[in-house]
């Protein structure tokens, strides 16, 4: 019963985890990183930032919708699309905290940005913990990830937030943790209705096509 328990809080615990990388919870972070930028005059920061993750997230909608309408991933490494809840939590969490430490002397943003980065991977090992995706899947969405993140700490120039800003964060913090299930925006399900749309088939494929695939290639 204990062990029970046990395993259920923990399971608890990684869906908690895994939520920092929703859609859902994200796009209103993204709102508010931009906002913050926007006000501090980082206007060339917020248009590098977006365009490069606005690319990233195309090369991983394109690696899911090549595997869900087509079948095509990579057996040997149980790839079946880049892992977008790692993807948009480490290429925003990191730049929310970091536009809050402010100046570029100050240790708090450094502070930040490791803590973003950190959640970014929590985030990713949830993934894995909870089944939802493979190691190769979820260290394709850190490195993006990671690179969005670089192109817009390189951009960012120093600046002073006010506390108002610091009051938007932890707003946006106890959304996170106040729901398990900020799923407004379906992004799987549109992504399965797109890739049955363009690939003209009735069912997407599943990871069990890909284990075929490779049990097939051994004979």
């Amino acid at each position: 019963m204990i062990s029970q328990l046990s395993m259920q809080a923990t399971g608890a615990y990684w869906q908690l985890i895994t939520q920092l990388g929703s859609s859902s919870l994200l796009f209103p972070v993204l709102a508010i990183s931009v906002a913050t930028l926007w006000i501090s005059n980082q206007k060339a920061a917020i248009y590098l930032w977006l365009t490069a993750l606005t690319l990233a997230v195309t090369v991983t909608l394109a690696t899911k919708l090549l595997f869900l309408g087509w079948g095509i991933g990579v057996a040997s490494l149980d790839f079946t699309g880049v892992s977008g809840h790692t993807l948009l939590a480490t290429s925003i969490l990191p730049i929310l905290f970091f536009s809050v430490g402010g100046g570029a002397q100050t240790k708090l943003k450094n502070i930040g940005l490791w803590f973003g980065l950190l959640l970014g991977f929590a985030v990713g090992v949830s993934r894995v913990v909870l089944g939802m995706h493979s190691i190769s899947e979820v260290v394709a969405g850190w490195v993006l990830g990671l690179a969005v993140c670089g192109v817009a700490i390189y951009a960012i120039k120093s600046h002073r937030q006010g506390l108002v800003y610091l009051q938007l964060l932890i707003l946006s913090l106890l959304l996170v943790f106040g729901s398990t299930t900020p799923n407004y925006i379906p992004a799987h399900d549109m992504s399965v209705k797109l890739a049955l749309y363009l690939s003209g088939h009735d069912q997407p494929f599943t990871r069990a096509y890909l284990s075929t695939t490779q049990t097939s290639s051994e004979f």
